[in-house]
């Protein structure tokens, strides 16, 4: 892999230390100027479905097709969403719930799945019951078992937990879910594009898919994965134009579309969208195994260094197996945010500050970071801490 040739495609690292790309990511220039060139072209041609529809609804349906098969599904297996929350909301709300059932979520969920899961409860009486992480997968299989119940209708987790970096056991924990009766909804914001991922194979009934974090699309767009034999078990909530397989005006009458396209309704930024298939054809010609082997050797590196240095506290599971591109941390005798501000006036660079159930940084690991730049922030970790 050639990291310094794959660096002039992100020209604004020369400003900064970049360890925010959980946030939002930074483009590569070849997904920006695709963006750019769909954008140009609207301006220079029109509106394409009008005016060139021919044109443009065969590529949007190809430009599905790409981003199916990169997670290995059907294109009618997804549905665009305008993010993993509204994937997750319209799971939610395709339920019909009654009060006393249960929905399981990690007990470090951020406000993708916590959020519209509590306000579930607050609507209509669903018992909420958190599990804690694990730092061992079998554990952690045992600790949402054992807490499931015959009531129990939804598991809704994080693949790699945004702030503390826990990477979940994903495909065991759907199997006992399964097992069990009930149904699992996994969130990817923190995996999609790291490595490769069949959702299929995952076992997940539903999946929440991200453009913007580490897939590199333009910010923001999303996809519903909904399992064919699932797709009868949520309605349709909110039904607009696009889930419709045909209209009759005249008689009042409809039909939804026979796939997961029937939980679509718009209008989407369509440029958005190819751009987003078109950083999955940039990820996969880099190579989604030597993007992982990296990610996983700058992760391993920068947690050994943060457990040299006295005071700090890792958060994130030592083994590449339960953790993915995010490192948290803590550092005694200094409030979070002065901390993070610190790093960003002396040595320009990006990271995360987060106060939710633990306090921390938190270091996104871009695949084409160097080892000079994990190095600088152990330095310059070491250095406030000798203050």
């Amino acid at each position: 892999m050639d990291i310094p040739k794959i660096r002039q495609d992100f020209p604004a690292l020369k400003h900064y230390v970049w360890l925010q790309n959980g946030g939002v990511s930074l483009t590569p220039a070849p997904v920006a100027e695709e963006h750019v060139r769909l954008m140009r072209e609207i301006l220079e041609r029109g509106p394409m479905h009008i005016v060139y529809p021919d044109e443009e609804y065969p590529r949007r349906q190809q430009s599905k097709e790409r981003l199916a098969r990169f997670f290995w599904v059907d294109a009618g297996d997804l549905s665009l969403m305008r993010g993993v929350s509204e994937a997750y909301q319209t799971v939610l709300r395709g339920l019909d719930w009654r009060e006393g059932d249960q929905v399981l979520i990690t007990e470090e969920e951020e406000q993708a799945v916590f959020l519209p899961t509590f306000h579930l409860r607050d609507l209509f009486g669903v018992e909420v019951i958190k599990v804690p992480l694990v730092d061992d997968a079998e554990g952690q299989v045992e600790a949402i078992a054992g807490r499931m119940t015959d009531r129990t209708r939804l598991v809704a987790f994080s693949h790699v937990i945004t702030d503390s970096g826990f990477r979940l056991p994903a495909k065991e924990i759907c199997r006992v879910v399964r097992e069990r009766g009930a149904m699992s909804f996994v969130d990817t914001a923190h995996s999609a594009g790291l490595y490769s991922i069949d959702l299929n194979e995952m076992g997940c009934d539903f999946a929440g898919l991200l453009s913007y974090k580490w897939m590199y699309a333009p910010y923001a767009s999303g996809l519903l994965f909904v399992r064919k034999e699932r797709l009868d078990d949520i309605r349709v909530t909110y039904a607009g134009a696009r889930a419709e397989s045909w209209v009759d005006f005249k008689r009042n009458r409809f039909e939804m579309k026979a796939t997961a396209e029937r939980f679509e309704y718009g209008p989407w930024s369509w440029p958005l969208v190819h751009a987003w298939a078109f950083s999955a054809d940039y990820l996969s010609d880099i190579g989604l195994a030597r993007i992982w082997k990296r990610t996983t050797a700058l992760a391993s590196r920068l947690k050994t260094g943060l457990k040299g240095i006295p005071g700090v506290r890792v958060f994130t599971p030592e083994a590449p197996a339960l953790s993915a591109a995010v490192v948290s941390f803590h550092m005694a005798g200094w409030d979070v945010i002065d901390l993070r501000d610190t790093l960003r006036e002396r040595w320009k660079i990006m990271i995360k500050a987060f106060q939710t159930t633990r306090d921390g940084l938190r270091a996104s690991v871009p695949f084409f970071l160097l080892e000079e730049e994990i190095d600088l922030l152990l330095e310059a970790l070491e250095t406030l801490g000798e203050a």
